[in-house]
């Protein structure tokens, strides 16, 4: 099993919303329609979830497990055999003049109580897969938060491009009005008009960038072609975040330690199945035997046990024993490295906050006095395109840093949420484009 898959916890509570809508409420039925225009998580959580053709599988894969429960349950066939003897041979024997013929009926009586235990090893097999599946689910939640978060973040990049664009288009416009009143070189100009088509650039790549992310968004429920144009989302909004002890404490929720106990079952389940195997079933048959000599019938009864049953199954047990002292290890282990995941992304989570807190609260609201401040003095003529450019220019990377820095912020919850098993809920929540 490899722990690195650490699928089985519902991501959820990303993004802060306006209502709460339990992820085990979504069903097929939700899902008639894809919003055209703004796409909510919810709706990507519940197109995945009903269209998605990796979930599929399981169905087939239950139904498999359906028919091997049914053949396990299964009683030893009757047979029915038929034996000449004493035929085609010489003299008294030529011919059929002393054939025996046998007809009869035979099968197995199961000991040990084989039956229940190949049931049992079924039974716990699908148990697992219901697991499985809910981990499989649960991965695709994960990766549908992953993806809405990166639309998100590029939708925000792409607002920001369209503002700095906008920005130098003003900017220019009114060197340009200096210049032609012969109060500024024309060599200012040029660079203003150098910026501005620069922007041009980086805008159109940024609108590249959100059409990429929100193809690879909608290929989760099969569509390459997504009809939404933008997302509900609130990147700046953190919400709330559990204590790093609640976290560590709810390790123990985590589906992937939750499939080991259900390993545990199973292999417990195979130990009793190569236990039943150590005593011997007792094969009999029973039937009529026709004398063809005196013309008379007879009963035959037989019974066999095989020998030395015990000895022929240790090995199996032996397997059996190694295997499942092995997961209490894998588990052990999948905890340690679980905890020691779940320690450095809480740190790097609270680091990113502060950066959000700190870009938002301190940095930005600084940049922009500057910016004022600058563009003030840049309109009565005391500072030149350069100041007002390299100011307005560290404002725009401080904004999207904070972009960066939020969307940061949310993935790391994801992935701790994932971790620990602690999310409940998927959010969504509204913003205006």
């Amino acid at each position: 099993m490899s722990f690195f898959r650490i699928r089985f916890a519902l991501i959820a509570t990303l993004l802060s919303c306006s209502f709460v809508l339990p992820v085990a409420a979504q069903t097929a039925a939700d899902t008639n329609s894809i919003p055209t225009s703004k796409l909510s998580l919810r709706d990507a959580i519940t197109a995945t979830l009903a269209r998605n053709p990796q979930l599929s599988s399981f169905q087939f894969r239950r139904q498999a497990l359906e028919g091997e429960l049914q053949t396990a349950g299964l009683k030893p066939a009757m047979r029915l055999g038929t034996t000449l003897e004493n035929a085609a041979g010489s003299g008294d024997y030529k011919g059929t003049k002393g054939a025996e013929l046998t007809l009869a009926l035979s099968s197995v009586i199961e000991l040990g109580d084989k039956r229940d235990a190949r049931m049992g090893v079924v039974t716990e097999r699908q148990q697992a897969l219901a697991v499985e599946q809910r981990i499989v689910e649960l991965d695709l939640l994960a990766e549908v938060t992953r993806r809405f978060i990166e639309v998100a973040t590029a939708q925000q990049h792409l607002t920001l491009q369209q503002s700095t664009l906008a920005l130098a288009t003003e900017t220019t416009q009114s060197i340009k009005r200096r210049v032609d009143a012969g109060n500024t070189p024309d060599a200012e100009l040029a660079r203003a008009q150098a910026n501005q088509s620069r922007m041009a650039i980086e805008l159109r790549q940024a609108e590249l960038g959100f059409d990429t992310a929100k193809i690879k968004l909608s290929a989760l429920w099969a569509v390459t072609e997504p009809s939404f144009t933008s997302v509900n989302a609130d990147l700046l909004n953190l919400g709330d975040s559990p204590s790093l002890n609640d976290l560590l404490n709810g390790l123990a929720n985590n589906p992937d330690v939750q499939l080991f106990a259900s390993e545990t079952r199973l292999r417990d389940a195979e130990l009793r199945l190569a236990l039943s195997q150590r005593k011997a079933d007792l094969e009999w048959n029973a039937g009529i035997r026709r004398l063809q000599a005196s013309k008379d019938s007879a009963l035959v009864v037989g019974v066999s046990v095989p020998l030395f049953g015990g000895s022929r199954a240790a090995g199996e047990v032996a397997t059996a024993k190694a295997n499942r002292l092995g997961v209490d290890n894998e588990r052990e282990t999948a905890l340690l490295q679980l905890r020691a995941q779940v320690v450095g992304l809480y740190q790097e989570r609270q680091a990113a906050i502060f950066e959000v807190t700190s870009l938002r609260n301190d940095v930005i609201p600084q940049l922009k006095k500057a910016v004022s401040g600058t563009r003030a003095a840049f309109d009565k003529g005391r500072y030149g395109y350069l100041e007002l450019s390299t100011a307005q220019h560290e404002l725009l990377e401080a904004e999207a840093a904070l972009i960066d820095a939020a969307a940061n912020a949310h993935l790391l919850r994801a992935e701790i949420e994932r971790l620990s098993g602690t999310a409940t809920t998927a959010q969504h929540s509204e913003v205006a484009p």
